[in-house]
C-alpha cells in the first residue's frame, strides 16, 4: 500500500496531531503508531498484520489516508466526477413559477420579468416528471424565483401533481423553496406542508438597520426584517423546521452579522442553520456592487470567523458544510445531466445564474417535454463539459476532491479554474472543528467523516 496524495497532516499548539483525507473529508485524531504506518506504509506487509496493527490500518485504509497501490487517485476523482455529471437516477428540477420579485434587491443577479408561468408550461414540465418517474430512483423540486410565493396558488397545484405521480410510480419525491420570506402566512404554512416542502433558504442580511435597507420592497418604504423573523418563528412553529438563514456578506455588512445572531437568539431561533453567502457581480444586472464584494480569500476569512462564533453561541456548526468541506462528484446543477432550471416561460437553463437571459437557454420545456435531446446541448455544452483535470494546477492540488475546480458558470466566463474558499481556510476549518468536535464529544471512532 502507499500514502494517499490527499493527506493534510496538521500538528496542534496542544501536541496533539489530527490527520485530514479530502478524498473522504475524514478527520481524525493520531498518534505516533498512524504517522509511523504512514511514513512506512510501503515497506509493510499489510496482508499478514494481526490485533490492533491490522485494525489501525484497516482504518486508515477507510479514511483513504492509505491506498492500494494500484490506485490511482486521480483516475478515482475523474470516475466520480463523471459519474456523478452523467448520472441518471434522478431529475433534480429548479423551478421559477414567476421571475417576478415584490422586492428590489442591490445585488440581485437576475433579470426581473412580470408574469406567471403558464398552464402550457406546466403540463409539459408535469409530462417530463410522467416520463422521468417511469425510471428515475427519486424526483425533487426546488422553487425559486424572483419571489416564488407570489405564485403559491400554482406551486401548491403543480406539487400535488407532482406527488401523485412520484406515488403511482414509486419514486421518492422532495421539494425545498428559495423565498425572501416575506409572504409567508399560516395558511401558506399548512399549504406547504401538503405539498411536501420540507425546508426553506431565507435570506437576512443582518440586523434592521442593514438588512431594511439591502432587502427592500419594491415601490414601498416598509421594513421588511420583522416580518421576516416573525415569519421564520412561524415556519418553525409550525412544524417546517429545516430553516436556513442566509446572510449575503460583503464589505458593507460583514461587520454586522454578530447583531442578527443576538436577534436570532432574542427570538428562540439558534436552532435554524445560519451560512454566510458570499456576494459576487455574477451579471451585467449586479455590476454596481462589485466594489463592495468581498475577494474569495476575504469571504474565506469571515467564514472561519463565524464557524467559532457560531459554535460558541450555540448554532449548529460542527461537521457540516458549509463550515466544514464536503465530497463533490461534480458541482451543482449546471454540470450535471439530469437538472435543470426552468423560467416561468418554459426556457431551461443549466446554471441559476442564466436564469432570464434566453441566449443561455439550452431548450423549452413545452418543445422537449418529455425526453431531453442531447443535441440541445449543442447551444450550451460549455458546463456538462467543464472539467478541473484539463488543469495543470488542479490536477496536481491536493484539495482537488472538495473544490472539483470551482463554479463552472465562473470558470467558463473566465475560461480558468476559480479556487473555492478552502484553498484559504481548510486549515482553519480542519482545527475549528476537531476542537468543536472534541467539545461536544464524538463518537464516530478514528477517523470522523
Amino acid at each position: 500500500m502507499k500514502k494517499s496524495k490527499y493527506n493534510k497532516i496538521i500538528k496542534l499548539e496542544n501536541g496533539k496531531t489530527i490527520a485530514f483525507n479530502s478524498v473522504t473529508c475524514a478527520l481524525a485524531e493520531v498518534e505516533d503508531e498512524f504517522l509511523n504506518v504512514l511514513e512506512n506504509i510501503e515497506n509493510i506487509d499489510t496482508e499478514n498484520l494481526s490485533g490492533k496493527m491490522k485494525e489501525l490500518v484497516e482504518d486508515m485504509s477507510e479514511g483513504n489516508y492509505i491506498v492500494h497501490n494500484d490506485m490511482d487517485e486521480l483516475k478515482l476523482l475523474k470516475y466520480r466526477n463523471y459519474n456523478g455529471k452523467f448520472s441518471s437516477s434522478s431529475l433534480g428540477l429548479v423551478i421559477a413559477p414567476t421571475l417576478a420579485c415584490n422586492f428590489a434587491c442591490p445585488y440581485c443577479y437576475e433579470t426581473p420579468k412580470s408574469g406567471m408561468m403558464t398552464k402550457e408550461v406546466q403540463d409539459s414540465l408535469m409530462e417530463m416528471i410522467e416520463e422521468n418517474a417511469k425510471n428515475k430512483n427519486s424526483i425533487s423540486i426546488t422553487w425559486y424565483g424572483g419571489e416564488p410565493l407570489l405564485a403559491k396558488d400554482m406551486i401548491f397545484d403543480f406539487s400535488k401533481r407532482a406527488i401523485d405521480i412520484c406515488e403511482k410510480e414509486n419514486v421518492k419525491y422532495s421539494s425545498y423553496i428559495v423565498t425572501n420570506g416575506y409572504l409567508i402566512d399560516e395558511e401558506t404554512i399548512e399549504n406547504m406542508k401538503i405539498a411536501r416542502i420540507t425546508g426553506a433558504q431565507i435570506t437576512v442580511d443582518g440586523p434592521p438597520s442593514i438588512h431594511n435597507k439591502r432587502r427592500k420592497l419594491k415601490n414601498s418604504d416598509e421594513e421588511t426584517f420583522t416580518t421576516i423573523i416573525s415569519n421564520v418563528k412561524k415556519l418553525i412553529d409550525g412544524g417546517i423546521k429545516n430553516i436556513a438563514i442566509r446572510i449575503n456578506v460583503d464589505k458593507t455588512n460583514i461587520n454586522h452579522v454578530e447583531e442578527l445572531l443576538d436577534i436570532l437568539e432574542e427570538n428562540g431561533l439558534k436552532d435554524v442553520i445560519v451560512n454566510l453567502g458570499h456576494v459576487t457581480a455574477y451579471t451585467d444586472t449586479c455590476n454596481g456592487i462589485a466594489n463592495s464584494c468581498l475577494n474569495t480569500e476575504e469571504y474565506a476569512k469571515s467564514d472561519s470567523k463565524y464557524q467559532k462564533i457560531l459554535f460558541e453561541r450555540g448554532y449548529k456548526v460542527s461537521g457540516a458544510y458549509p463550515f466544514y468541506p464536503s465530497i463533490k462528484a461534480n458541482y451543482c446543477c449546471a454540470d450535471n445531466v439530469g437538472a435543470y432550471v426552468v423560467d416561468a416561460e418554459g426556457y431551461m437553463y443549466k446554471c441559476w445564474n442564466d436564469v432570464g437571459n434566453i441566449d443561455k437557454a439550452v431548450g423549452n420545456v413545452t418543445t422537449i417535454k418529455t425526453k431531453v435531446d442531447e443535441k440541445m446541448y449543442a447551444r450550451n455544452m460549455d458546463y456538462i463539459l467543464w472539467s478541473p483535470f484539463e488543469y495543470e494546477e488542479c490536477r496536481e492540488c491536493s484539495i482537488l476532491p472538495i473544490c472539483m475546480g470551482g463554479c463552472p458558470y465562473k470558470g467558463t466566463m473566465n475560461e480558468k479554474p476559480e479556487c473555492e474558499k478552502w484553498i484559504y481556510n481548510l486549515e482553519e476549518t480542519i482545527i475549528a472543528t476537531y476542537n468543536q468536535s472534541s467539545e461536544v464529544g464524538c463518537d464516530r471512532g478514528c477517523c470522523c467523516e
